[in-house]
């Protein structure tokens, strides 16, 4: 194997054309915090030594430096070194470091005004309660209505970037750079590395370059591989504190879910690499898979994927980065996928600059992005984050993955929703998105539109095609007029 390599010191150095079979490695030699030379950033390159892989794009990150003292603390000494008008970063979902959040919040008279930061979360944000209002503000990518009365009171920042730009904006030198990182981590092994476990996308490159990064270490906490890693001698300080992660349960699934799954299956062929969200349409479609030969996973790790593993459906067999191996920045689920995913060498953690990365998604092959909506006009607009003009959630990564599949040879994105809200008495498939709604997807790339009705395919149609599919998978009590719409529109 020839490297031909000039490592900087900053925290991540891009791989240009790197063969697949060696990016792990490459990956690694990063995760164990190798010290990095002269100047900043610069590209390696690898040379790759079978014509039958391709070659991708992917980040190696190599510490500022490795000098912190890992120095043992109880809760509140570890957050007694925050300070009054810090803004800190908190991992996501089944992530969260509740014991040390807790303490945060325990400290908030002294910490006021202080500035909490993160994406998507499984608790009814208790920062977010009245008794708090002016002393915590919340920072983040990913609304949800239960901030709203907080976001009301002025102490809610929603940020409206795409998840592949927060390692950038919610990291060093970005617009949202974090003065502590928390970090939720597994045991330190005998080499003195802590896994971040079950949420490293946008937490890694920001822990790796922060001024002060305070540990929770959690026995309960899975040790997961891949570039998940960081070394004692790169934390402040750590707690023990040991109580079960932040489960994120199975949704019920309807028939109207089992229908909508069924259409998308027949877009997803043997040995594609799927990548799907969280919710009752997502795990409907996994069902759904369940006949399907030699999938890959990439992005997300959840619950219902264990059925399709243990069956062989996922193998990851014919991946085209990490074979053998699905690419995850975050592990959503319960115990038992907790369980699983500890020291398994078939789960690669990955941060978002690599997971979310279009280019990195675009070398894919047959790469099939699922994702859902709130609304989709008759343009092919998709909005997936706002009701009647109110932010209700973020964009997440569906642009990132939409974007991705559309340079994929063989890719393919798939928007699956419901066709009405409300108890079936608004449609989802709408003339024109309302005043104020966000367009999560342009237009532009809007491939296929799934509902219960079957499938719009909106790739090279006119205006007037892709308003007729689209009218003829909206409900029946609203088809005709779409119909008349798309005609005369």
């Amino acid at each position: 194997m020839l490297i031909r390599s000039s490592l900087g010191n900053g925290t991540a150095s891009p791989l240009g054309r790197l063969a697949t079979r060696e990016l792990g490695a490459l990956e690694n030699l990063g995760a164990l915090g190798r010290r990095s030379s002269a100047a900043d950033r610069r590209r390696a390159t690898l040379a790759c030594p079978d014509p039958h892989l391709r070659p991708v794009r992917g980040y190696v990150y190599y510490p500022r430096r490795m000098s912190r003292g890992f120095e043992k603390a109880t809760l509140a000494d570890a957050v007694g070194r925050l300070r009054p008008g810090m803004k800190v970063l908190l991992p996501a979902g089944c992530g969260d470091p509740t014991a040390l959040l807790a303490e945060v919040l325990r400290q908030a008279d002294r910490l006021a005004p202080l500035t909490l930061m993160g994406g998507l979360r499984l608790d009814d944000y208790p920062f977010a309660a009245p008794v708090y209002a002016g002393k915590v503000r919340f920072a983040t990518w990913h609304h949800s209505p239960r901030l709203a009365e907080a976001q009301t009171r002025g102490d809610v920042d929603l940020v409206p970037i795409r998840y592949f730009d927060t390692v950038g904006v919610f990291a060093a030198g970005g617009a949202w750079a974090p003065d502590a990182v928390l970090v939720h981590c597994s045991p330190p092994d005998r080499a003195g590395y802590l896994s971040l476990g079950v949420s490293v996308s946008y937490l890694l490159s920001a822990a790796r370059r922060a001024p002060c990064v305070i540990a929770q270490v959690n026995p309960r906490m899975p040790r997961t591989l891949g570039n998940a890693f960081l070394h004692r001698s790169q934390i402040d300080c750590w707690t023990l504190a040991e109580h079960p992660l932040a489960e994120y349960p199975p949704t019920p699934v309807g028939e109207t879910e089992r229908a909508i799954a069924g259409h998308v299956a027949e877009l997803v062929p043997d040995g594609a690499t799927v990548q799907v969200g969280v919710g009752s349409i997502p795990q409907a479609v996994m069902e759904a898979l369940a006949g399907k030969r030699d999938l890959g996973v990439h992005s997300l790790l959840v619950d219902h994927m264990l059925p399709l593993v243990e069956s062989g459906a996922i193998n990851n067999s014919r991946k085209r980065l990490h074979r053998g191996r699905m690419d995850v920045g975050e592990i959503m689920g319960t115990e038992r996928l907790f369980r699983w995913a500890h020291d398994n060498p078939t789960v690669n953690m990955e941060p978002s600059d690599v997971v979310h990365d279009p280019e990195v998604v675009g070398g894919l092959g047959d790469f099939v992005s699922v994702n859902s909506a709130l609304e989709v006009d008759l343009f092919g607009q998709v909005n997936a984050e706002s009701v009647d003009g109110r932010q209700i959630t973020g964009i997440g990564g569906q642009f990132d993955f939409v974007l991705g599949a559309s340079r994929a040879a063989g890719g393919r994105s798939i928007i699956a929703l419901p066709s009405t809200g409300r108890q079936g008495k608004v449609s989802r498939i709408v003339r024109r998105l309302p005043a104020g709604a966000r367009v999560t997807t342009p237009r532009f790339l809007a491939d296929y539109v799934v509902t219960e009705w079957g499938t719009a395919c909106l790739g090279g149609q006119s205006d007037a095609g892709r308003a007729l599919a689209l009218a003829r998978v909206a409900h029946p009590a609203f088809r005709e007029s779409l119909e008349r719409e798309a005609v005369t529109s």
